[in-house]
């Protein structure tokens, strides 16, 4: 079965006590992106704490899977090898140090944690950039499975021209966002030039992030959480995306709880099918080759002119803006992506939303699967809702809903849907 990409919107009313948005879901469309099999999308900028059992559990209630870090002695191998935990790598120091720490992973008997190898942590390229060339090739003879990974801060970083020769082992770059409040715009910069490049070593490369744990301004932790989930929705609305990696301490609170969901619904459904916001994203129109077309409308009378119907030789790509108006301050939207797991015989297809809602008021989901309308065979639901008496999420997980497939997602909510169409 081919992958589900086109999805838009419809039924967007903009009235002051509720929105119903319904999302059509085309699954006969060409996928848009899959995640590595193998490794988990999501993780933190962080060293892991090895010990005990109570280590790990502390980890797993933090949905910390997967570190960015330059911590990869023995004892923190054979704890993440014993515990299920993956380590991506930051490789520091001379060349010969950084070759040396490459062939001391190769020979462990943890390698396994490995998900993948930076060629250094700073994202400018340092003094000599060009001594990454050997480090780069040991790596990727060393771990041919994992992401050997340049770091850098936008399309013109000196790493991309002072490597030249060595892009050849590289696979991935991993752009640093930490100072940026909303990632799109330059992660796209990025991609855009990845896929202009008429040089096959820059077009084969695809994409992780660092972003920063917190924003300047926003007090209030329920709207830090929702504009943390925008940032990582908005990261992975840039195709070649395959994972974002947070800045901030792996704790047990409510971004934890939210990273263990994100987790758990990218775990089964490895494809990323889908991604927009209900009403605010920007159209910003490319010329492709030959997109299926994308629709979004709304029913509001005012907006029936704004209706979007493009060409199979151009694609809508909306520009995200959620993020960058929570960061201010303001009102954001409903945004959401839309997963995909590998159909299995005879059990249906399995569709995963993941949506956060800051528009300031409720609303109203409904889905329309291939024009039939929401029919879903079953369902989960995981919740994090603002409860705004005691300043706290609450938590409701394994909640079932009838058909046809109809849910409220409240003010500050950040969902997790899974169902089977």
């Amino acid at each position: 079965m081919k992958g589900l990409a086109t999805v838009f919107l419809a039924g967007m009313a903009l009235v002051a006590v509720a929105k119903d948005l319904t999302l059509s879901i085309d699954t006969t469309a060409p996928k848009r992106n899959a995640f590595p099999c193998d490794v988990p999308c999501v993780g933190y900028a962080a060293d892991p704490q090895a010990g005990d059992e109570a280590a790990a559990l502390a980890c797993r209630r933090a949905g910390a899977w997967l570190f960015h870090t330059t911590r990869c002695d023995d004892a923190t191998l054979e704890f993440c090898d014993l515990y299920g935990l993956r380590l991506f790598v930051v490789l520091d120091g001379d060349q010969k140090a950084a070759i040396a720490t490459v062939n001391r992973l190769a020979q462990s008997p943890h390698k396994g944690v490995v998900a993948g190898l930076q060629l250094g942590a700073d994202p400018t390229g340092g003094a000599d950039p060009s001594m990454w060339k050997k480090v780069a090739s040991v790596a990727a003879r060393q771990f041919p499975k994992a992401a050997v990974a340049l770091p850098v801060k936008s399309p013109d970083s000196p790493m991309l021209a002072a490597m030249n020769v060595g892009l050849e082992s590289v696979t991935h770059l991993v752009v640093d966002l930490r100072d940026a409040t909303a990632p799109y715009e330059r992660l796209e910069a990025v991609a855009k030039k990845l896929r202009k490049s008429s040089d096959k070593r820059l077009a084969k490369l695809r994409l992780w992030a660092v972003g920063p744990g917190q924003v300047a301004g926003l007090k209030d932790a329920n709207a830090a959480l929702a504009w943390q989930m925008h940032w990582i929705m908005s990261a992975f609305a840039v195709d070649r995306t395959d994972g974002v990696f947070v800045e901030r301490p792996c704790r047990a609170d409510d971004f934890g709880l939210a990273m263990r969901h994100f987790w758990a619904a990218t775990t089964g459904n490895r494809s990323l099918v889908g991604h927009g916001e209900a009403a605010t994203s920007a159209p910003r129109e490319e010329k492709t080759a030959k997109k299926p077309v994308v629709v979004a409308s709304m029913d509001d009378d005012s907006l029936l002119g704004d209706v979007v119907e493009l060409g199979e030789d151009e694609s809508y790509r909306p520009v995200p803006v959620a993020c960058a108006n929570v960061a201010a301050g303001k009102n954001g939207d409903v945004e959401y992506l839309v997963l995909l797991a590998p159909p299995v015989e005879n059990d249906g297809q399995r569709v995963c939303l993941v949506l956060v809602n800051t528009t300031g008021e409720r609303v109203k989901l409904s889905i329309d699967v291939n024009k039939k309308g929401g029919s879903v065979s079953s369902g989960w639901r995981r919740r994090l809702v603002p409860d705004e008496e005691k300043g706290v999420m609450r938590n409701s997980t394994r909640e079932r809903w009838g058909n046809p497939f109809s849910a409220t997602i409240e003010q500050g909510e950040v969902t997790f849907l899974d169902f089977r169409i």
